[in-house]
């Protein structure tokens, strides 16, 4: 079997950087992946973003915000938003 035959199609949109990516990173702009189907959001997350995954503040599948325990399905659009400061 050929990897596209046990993956998903995603679509990844991050507005936080993940290390090592310096200016090849698309910040803010679409970026196609492939998983495995089911992959819950937050295990795709720690997996780019590695020690960075503690400044993640909200992530959203589809326009809806979720939690890492979210699983993944076939064309969803994640967006991926930095903490907020504030006080």
């Amino acid at each position: 079997m050929d990897e596209k035959e046990n993956s998903i199609a995603i679509t990844l949109r991050s507005f936080v950087l993940p290390p090592d990516s310096e200016d090849d990173f698309p910040i803010g702009k679409p970026l196609p992946l492939r998983v495995s189907p089911g992959t819950p959001v937050g295990k795709l997350l720690e997996k780019i973003f590695a020690e960075r995954v503690n400044r993640i503040g909200m992530v959203a599948i589809n326009g809806k915000v979720v939690e890492g325990r979210a699983l993944l399905a076939d064309g969803d659009r994640v967006d991926v938003y930095e903490l907020l400061g504030g006080g």
